[in-house]
């Protein structure tokens, strides 16, 4: 058995993105976003002018350009929300524009690493066995798709259920923001309906680490997770009859692990613009809830260091994601994200927050598996993953993510249909997304243990058959459903593992 490095979550780029109005089409997005900030000392910081309620951004863009900051440049506007993006190095530029009329702050854009760790990833089945005899040896799940087998997820949420009830998420538009994706997956190629690319000079399709001839996009699976075709040949979505709308947000470039938080609050602009009825964010940040000093990505040259200021800067700078969230809800979408994979408890943790997950109209999924399914698949499936982020006031509802226990990981081997291995692996979720050059001959099918991110990929594609039903739902009716369909697992009522339940697609779709 071939065995990949561990992974960590795909970072962002720490160049600097730009910003455009929701309004503008998507040429200019992608143009105005491929503009950069030079990586030397004293680079131009951007910053975000928030307007007050009811004032208009463009005539505040308009006073900003009076203040003849040095070498000022207006990254671009977003009108529905309020704000304004602009780059200076001028030390002094956020205390001026904050006297302007109708600016509410100026705050840095933060750059954070948008992180989702993630356990570990394994080569693909075929790489054990050959095609042929997997194929001979399978037993068809229910969905008729060959390895479904495999996705003890799907039973997870009832999805099947849902699926006898007639819905699969046919008129559903899903948008995944994430890193890099496989554009060339044949089990989601033919549901992908538009994509953007706001990390510049990278492809939008990940690309290996140096040394590296194989690994997985997270933001591959997800979408397999979501929405691979139900077409009897290899693995299916929850949602297989959805459209996605393809985000890229996040770097494929290890060395590269922070980026602003208006390349976010971009992608979500974009979501909504293209009609997405629900939002995945496939990122979890942390966010320090005390004041600290930014030193700009030049740590060796103290000059252009910033203090990044809690109650000015840090809390502000939620209010522009907020902004972001509730318009999307506004809009009618639902947005889901991580809860993250620290094994932090936020009901006690006040150093940082993590973000999108704490933003407003925002669900935070928590992540959960089996341990043991691979030896008796009549096991529970709803154990807190070893490594999944808790709350009471934190988690929303419980996902699969896959599951691992560290104390047994190797002291097992099982096989399931043919799949003969480590029995932990079977705690894995199991779908597309895994890359490996053409000359080694094998597919793109693995078992991945990607916590939360899964778990918000699982939700996001129940929300997906809920609109596929209900066109004209929004994020209210989708969270009520949820709530009164979930499963009570943990302790009864509220927990900080599952929130108000898991996710049940069959009972959902009750409503």
């Amino acid at each position: 058995m071939k065995t990949l490095q561990l992974f960590i979550a795909m970072p962002l780029c720490a160049v600097i993105l730009s910003i455009v109005s929701c309004s503008k089409d998507d040429k200019d997005i992608a143009a105005t976003n491929r503009e950069t900030v030079a990586g030397t000392s004293k680079q131009d910081r951007t910053f975000i002018v928030i307007a007050q309620e009811g004032e208009k951004a463009d005539k505040i863009a308009e006073s900003l350009e009076g203040l003849k900051a040095v070498n000022y440049k207006v990254k671009g506007v977003v009108p529905e929300l309020g704000l304004i993006y602009v780059q200076t190095p001028d030390p002094t530029f956020p205390e001026r524009a904050r006297k302007i009329t109708g600016v509410q702050s100026v705050v840095i854009d933060i750059k954070t690493d948008w992180q989702v760790p993630v356990k570990i990833a394994k080569a693909p089945a075929t790489k054990l066995i050959s095609k042929q005899a997997e194929a001979s040896k399978l037993i068809p799940a229910p969905t008729g798709d060959p390895y479904g087998v495999l996705q003890w997820d799907m039973q997870s949420v009832s999805a099947y259920g849902a699926w006898a009830k007639g819905y699969k998420g046919n008129g559903a538009k899903v948008a995944i923001l994430d890193g890099g994706f496989l554009l060339t997956d044949g089990q989601t190629a033919s549901q992908v309906t538009d994509t953007l690319n706001l990390v510049p000079d990278e492809p939008f399709e990940p690309f290996p680490a140096l040394g590296q001839r194989e690994y997985v996009s997270r933001g591959a699976f997800s979408a397999g997770i979501i929405a691979a075709a139900h077409d009897g040949r290899e693995v299916v979505g929850i949602a297989p009859e959805a459209k996605l709308i393809l985000i890229k947000i996040l770097s494929d470039n290890i060395t590269t692990p922070q980026a602003p938080w208006s390349t976010l609050i971009n992608g979500i602009c974009y979501a909504v613009k293209k009609g997405a009825n629900v939002i995945q964010m496939n990122v979890a940040g942390k966010l320090p809830r005390k004041t600290y000093t930014d030193d700009n990505g030049t740590p060796s040259y103290p000059g252009d260091d910033y203090e990044v200021v809690y109650d000015r800067d840090v809390k502000d700078l939620v209010i522009a994601l907020n902004r972001a969230t509730i318009y999307a809800n506004l809009r009618g979408a639902t947005l889901v994200a991580p809860a993250g994979d620290d094994r932090i408890n936020f009901d006690t943790e006040t150093d940082f927050a993590i973000y999108p997950a704490a933003a407003l109209g925002v669900l935070c999924i928590g992540s959960n598996g089996p341990n043991g399914w691979g030896i008796n698949n009549d096991t529970s499936l709803y154990v807190p993953s070893y490594f999944t982020n808790y709350g009471k006031s934190y988690v929303r509802f419980g996902a699969p993510g896959g599951n691992y226990d560290p104390r047994t990981d190797f002291s097992a081997f099982a096989e399931v249909a043919g799949f003969a291995n480590y029995e932990y692996l079977f705690n894995y979720v199991y779908n597309t997304g895994f890359y490996v050059p053409s000359d080694e001959g094998n597919s793109p099918y693995s078992w991945w243990a990607y916590g939360s991110a899964l778990a918000a990929a699982h939700a996001t594609g129940v929300i997906a058959l809920i609109y596929g039903k209900h066109p004209w739902a929004n994020s209210v009716i989708v969270d009520a459903i949820l709530r009164r369909s979930a499963d009570d697992y943990g302790a009864p009522g509220k927990d900080p593992y599952f929130g108000y339940g898991q996710i049940n697609a069959e009972k959902a779709l009750s409503y």
